[in-house]
């Protein structure tokens, strides 16, 4: 390296310093990989390793969102629709019903070889009153227009993902005791959000019946925590702390 108006030669480790040191702190971790590897490299080969670290910096910088806004608009407005003058694809014939494979297992009595609906153990129980038929009624046709108005109302909302340097998992866990009518368990549900956004959700009954509120919050903050470790886990493989 020379410097052209005092005609000295500064050395090639000298120079490199000096550029070093003049970076911003952004390129940290790029000055400790370049001192702990790249101790003998030249001037042109820093600067072009500076290049693909500026691309790189930048690239941590930038906020990512995702949505699903097109492909639900697609998948309402495309059904059953195709290009005036063309013709349908082919429909593949369907298959000829068949019975039950050898390897099918019942739900109802676990047993290989037929289904619910053959299972004798079934259709005796049915025929006792031990067990009743599923009679969908409103309950169950308002809850679907309920999810259907969700998807509507929510398809223009995005996920930020991004905008802090630093890595940072908060969670959140709580839980609703004695939600069910039936079996009297209760509910339980945790959010984790990496850096603004939610990353990992979930929404379950509970395995065992809570005596207490108390007993269902420390159920749910156990299944949180489950959930926490591997997150942790997660945010160390990302370069997180």
């Amino acid at each position: 390296m020379r410097r052209n108006s005092v005609g000295i030669v500064i050395p090639n480790r000298l120079g490199i310093n000096r550029v070093l040191q003049s970076l911003p702190p952004s390129y940290k971790n790029f000055v400790m990989n370049y001192n702990m590897q790249n101790m003998n490299k030249e001037l042109p080969e820093l600067f072009g390793m500076l290049k693909a670290a500026e691309i790189e910096i930048k690239k941590e910088h930038q906020v990512l969102m995702v949505n699903k806004t097109t492909s639900f608009k697609k998948q309402g407005k495309s059904k059953g629709k195709f290009k005036k003058g063309g013709k349908k694809a082919a429909t593949p014939p369907m298959k000829p019903k068949t019975g039950p494979k050898p390897d099918v297992e019942c739900y109802y009595c676990k047993e290989k070889g037929h289904w619910k609906r053959n299972c004798s153990k079934y259709l005796a129980d049915l025929k006792s009153g031990l067990v009743k038929k599923k009679k969908e009624g409103m309950e169950h046709w308002t809850a679907v227009k309920n999810i259907l108005k969700y998807l509507k109302r929510t398809k223009d909302m995005f996920l930020c993902y991004g905008g802090d340097q630093e890595l940072v998992v908060s969670g959140y866990t709580d839980a609703s005791w004695n939600t069910d009518p039936d079996d009297s368990k209760s509910q339980s549900g945790y959010v984790f959000i990496l850096n603004g956004a939610a990353v990992s959700w979930a929404s379950s009954k509970q395995c065992t019946v809570a005596k207490s509120s108390t007993e269902s919050e420390y159920i749910a903050a156990s299944e949180a925590s489950s959930e926490a470790v591997w997150m942790k886990r997660f945010s160390v493989d990302l370069g997180g702390s």
